[in-house]
C-alpha cells in the first residue's frame, strides 16, 4: 500500500508540474520519487520510472 500510495502522489505532483510549472509541484514530485525510488519494497521497474521521472523533472 505504501508504494501505490506514494506513486499516486508522485504522479499527482508530477502533472500538476506538467500542466502548471509550479515549482513547489516539481519539488514534492521529486520527493516522492526519490522515496519511491527508496521504498523497500520498491522493485526493480518502480525504480527504474522513478529515475527517468527524477531525470525529466531535474532539467
Amino acid at each position: 500500500m505504501e508504494i501505490q500510495n506514494l506513486l499516486i502522489g508522485a504522479m499527482t505532483y508530477l502533472l500538476k508540474f506538467q500542466t502548471t510549472q509550479c515549482p513547489t509541484a516539481r519539488e514534492r514530485a521529486l520527493m516522492m520519487f526519490d522515496a519511491l525510488s527508496n521504498a523497500k519494497s520498491s522493485n526493480k521497474e518502480i525504480q527504474t520510472l522513478c529515475y527517468e521521472a527524477n531525470e525529466f523533472l531535474s532539467h
